[in-house]
This record gives structure tokens, C-alpha cells and sequence, in this order.
């Protein structure tokens, strides 16, 4: 993918059909249901194999050097939520031969299968759990929660709850690594796509689709209906302010030492977010320390 000086090992070409077939199978929910979450899992990947989005991508840069910066002091690391496996792909390359002692979180068990195949994939040692970011315990804290565009997930009283876990699950020191879009001018409850956004986005993931040279694993009419039906169920949270993400984090007892606007225009200029909601806004970072 170009455009990055950096690029964790991710093989999004083998791994977007394991993550297509996992996911009617391991997906919670009935996928008939509007609880499912097998729309998102099933296609996640080929949106970012077809360069249709960006996602962490957009952010490689500054997890980089922050997690090499933390990996001497802080390896034990839990990953609260991710769609695959590119947070522990940015984690791998970032402790290098350190000692990384991982465990990822996620409700779905498609996630956390798909990273139960990086791991086995590159001889990396991962503790899997299928559970949710609100409950979770720990057996002894944690040095290090990392996750990425996952708080907006959540409403503002859950958003409370999910930093006061993190807080909960973490050492005196730990250290809160994630990122967020922040979208200061949308006034909307939710982010969401308009049916002809998602009919447009679509018929451009179907399009991608056609002219990839490799085998994936699905047609592009296939790929297209997927897509569509991601489109319509795709909402998230809006948030329109850094203080939104920052207050929860002070008030669970965090001293965040990072909450800027993104890397600057340069950033902004390699972020594809696949909504034209997207455009006008920005992936805040964020690094807070438990106090």
C-alpha cells in the first residue's frame, strides 16, 4: 500500500478469505438479526485489501513509535476490540525481538480467530479471549491497552465504563495507547451512510474487485452485496470534540499526556475513511497514563 514509510506485515491478500469464510460461522448473533456483527467481519478486510480505506493505516506512524517507545517497560498488552489483526501486526514490528506478552480482547469470535491465525502465522504467543471490553478482568494488571477507532463504539455513559475498565485492568503506570475520528462539524447522533452512499460504495468495492489481479476468494457481485449490506448497518457514535474522549479518560484517573489532532495535513491527506461523512474530519490520538 503506498504512501507509508512503514508497513507491519499484514497479508491481507491470504487473510480476507479466511476472515470471509470464519465469519458466517463465528460471528455473534443470529445473522439475520440486526445484532450480528457477521456483515462487518465478512468484509472488513477487503476494504482495506482493495485500498477502498485506510484505517490504522492512517495512523501506522505514530503506533510505531509509540508502542517501540513503551515495548522495554511495558510488555505485558492488552488489545480491548479490534476487526483483525492490525493492531498486533503494528505491535510485532514495534517490540521487534522484545518480549510481548499479548492478549486480545473481542466479543466476536471471528476476531479473535483471525488473530489466533496472525500469531500462528508468525510464531507469536497470544492469549485469545472472547469476552466483553466492559466486563473484562484480569488474572494481574496489564502495562499497556492499545485499540484503535474503538471508542466510538460506544455511547457516553459506556464510554465512562469502557476507560474506567481499562483503568481498572491496568498497573499504576500502564498506559493507554488509542486513536478516534473526531468529526467537529456532524451533529448527528451517529455516524451512518445514506442508501446511495452505500449503494456508491458498493458498486466501488465491486469495481476494485473486478480488476484485482489476485484470487479473493469471492466474486465481486458477492463482494458488492456484502458491501451494501455493511453501508447500511455501519453506525457509529459521533464525537464531535477532543474533550469527548479526553474527559472520561481524566475522570477514571488517567493523566493523558497525548490528545492532538492527528499528524497534520500530511496525515490528513492518506486518510481515506470510506464514508463521504468522513471527510471533513480527523483520528485524534490518544496516550493516557494510569495514575
Amino acid at each position: 500500500m503506498a504512501g507509508y514509510l512503514t508497513n507491519p506485515d499484514e497479508p491481507l491478500a491470504e487473510s480476507a478469505p479466511v476472515a470471509w469464510a470464519l465469519a458466517p460461522r463465528l460471528c455473534a448473533g443470529d445473522p439475520a438479526s440486526s445484532e450480528s456483527c457477521l456483515w462487518y467481519h465478512r468484509i472488513w478486510q477487503y476494504l482495506r485489501l482493495l485500498e477502498i480505506i485506510t484505517s490504522i493505516r492512517t495512523n501506522t506512524a505514530f503506533l510505531l513509535d509509540t508502542l517501540e517507545r513503551l515495548a522495554p517497560t511495558h510488555p505485558r498488552v492488552l488489545i480491548s476490540g479490534s476487526a483483525d489483526y492490525a493492531m498486533l501486526a503494528h505491535l510485532r514490528q514495534a517490540f521487534g525481538a522484545r518480549p510481548l506478552d499479548a492478549t486480545m480482547l473481542d466479543r466476536c469470535a471471528t476476531s479473535v480467530a483471525i488473530n489466533q491465525w496472525y500469531a500462528e502465522r508468525y510464531g507469536m504467543a497470544l492469549t485469545p479471549i472472547c469476552g466483553d471490553a466492559l466486563t473484562v478482568q484480569g488474572d494481574r494488571p496489564f502495562d499497556l491497552v492499545c485499540t484503535h477507532n474503538f471508542v466510538g463504539r460506544f455511547d457516553g455513559e459506556a464510554r465512562q465504563r469502557l476507560v474506567n475498565r481499562w483503568h481498572a485492568v491496568l498497573r499504576p503506570g500502564g498506559v493507554v495507547v488509542t486513536t478516534q475520528r473526531v468529526r467537529p462539524r456532524d451533529r448527528q447522533q451517529y455516524s451512518s451512510y445514506s442508501d446511495g452512499e452505500a449503494r456508491a460504495l458498493a458498486d466501488t468495492v465491486a469495481s476494485a474487485a473486478s480488476v484485482y489481479a489476485g484470487e479473493l476468494g469471492a466474486t465481486p457481485e458477492e463482494i458488492r452485496e456484502v458491501t451494501y449490506q455493511y453501508a447500511l448497518r455501519k453506525r457509529s457514535h459521533v464525537i464531535a470534540s477532543p474533550e469527548a474522549i479526553v474527559a472520561p479518560f481524566e475522570r477514571a484517573g488517567f493523566a493523558v499526556s497525548l490528545a492532538d489532532e492527528g499528524g497534520g495535513p500530511a496525515e490528513r491527506e492518506t486518510d481515506r475513511p470510506s464514508s463521504t461523512a468522513g471527510l471533513d474530519t480527523y483520528r485524534m490520538r490518544i496516550v493516557a497514563v494510569r495514575r
